[in-house]
């Protein structure tokens, strides 16, 4: 694989007497080019994982590198764009603050004013581009943030709750914008977020950590596939009718009507009963409307996988 980012046995402690485990034996692998979501339960070590991709703070043991060089090194920092969960900033304006931040990137001077001029449109702050940032409302800090971490064009976005402060629109608004610059300039995203119904758009791919250890690790297409093949949707003619006869099938553990008023069934062998549904409608098309896989949300696979975790502790 061409990974963008890499760690192996990374780990973070806290305190000398009382040590706590923030993040334990963290491996990744994260391809060039992707977006990825990083989510976990408050307290499973999401932050300080990313402040240490960012080479905020060093890890305690273990490694990782940032397109192959150390992280914390500058070489590594200079291909990275960072925006912490809790954005804060000097007495500045907002165009000032992001000329600033690209010239201690090595921007040239007219180059950081274009640059900064460009961000604040792209992400809506044209408007209070000579405000005093310090003053900024805790969404607009948030805004701010993200241009900062883009202001020397980095190859890989590390973003730490970057919708967190924002209303339904800003934060539908911000992720799409993220998710339209990453395809286009083919950046790396590895973004944390707990609004999963919003995040589950825009990734291609999911790492879920639990207690500072990563519990599953890959693409979007395959985690929905692994928990969406045993249910289906079948809406028919006689939906009250139908879900008796369905519940009655070989190999249907539970058949019910669902909030849309259709069919939904959990089966052990789908492959069988789709040959065994497909039987029973045989010579009545007609009465079957739609039959299709169950496709199961972020977040419901989320607390599927972390009710799992819990219960095998």
């Amino acid at each position: 694989m061409d990974l963008a980012i890499e760690s192996t046995g990374l780990r973070k402690e806290f305190g000398l007497v009382n040590k706590l485990v923030a993040v334990e034996s963290l491996d990744l692998k994260i391809e060039k080019g992707h977006i990825y979501g990083f989510i976990g339960p408050n307290g499973a070590g999401k932050s300080t994982t990313i402040k240490m991709l960012a080479g905020a703070i060093k890890p305690t043991s273990g490694g990782a590198r940032i397109l192959g060089y150390e992280v914390g090194s500058t070489e590594a920092k200079s291909h990275v764009g960072y925006s912490p969960e809790h954005p804060n900033f000097y007495s500045m304006t907002a165009f000032d603050f992001l000329v600033y931040n690209a010239r201690i990137c090595g921007v040239p001077g007219g180059e950081a004013k274009e640059r900064a001029e460009h961000l604040l449109k792209w992400i809506g702050l044209e408007g209070s581009r000579d405000r005093n940032a310090k003053n900024f409302s805790a969404g607009m800090k948030q805004k701010l943030s993200l241009a900062q971490s883009l202001i020397h064009n980095p190859d890989i976005l590390i973003l730490d709750e970057p919708t967190a402060n924002l209303d339904p629109i800003g934060r539908f608004d911000v992720l799409e914008r993220i998710r339209v610059l990453a395809k286009k300039e083919n950046k790396t995203v590895f973004v944390s977020s707990h609004i999963l119904d919003e995040l589950e758009k825009v990734v291609d791919s999911v790492t879920i950590i639990n207690k500072g250890k990563v519990i599953i690790q890959t693409g979007m297409n395959d985690l929905r596939k692994r928990f969406s093949t045993n249910r289906f949707i079948v809406d028919t003619s006689d939906n009250e009718g139908y879900v008796k006869k369905i519940s009655g099938m070989s190999g249907v553990q539970k058949a019910w009507i669902n909030h849309e008023r259709k069919i939904e069934a959990n089966v052990s062998k789908p492959e069988a009963f789709k040959s065994k549904l497909f039987a029973m409608f045989r010579g009545k098309e007609k009465d079957l409307l739609e039959f299709y896989p169950f496709r199961m949300s972020l977040e419901n696979i989320f607390l599927n996988i972390m009710g799992r975790e819990n219960h095998d502790k």
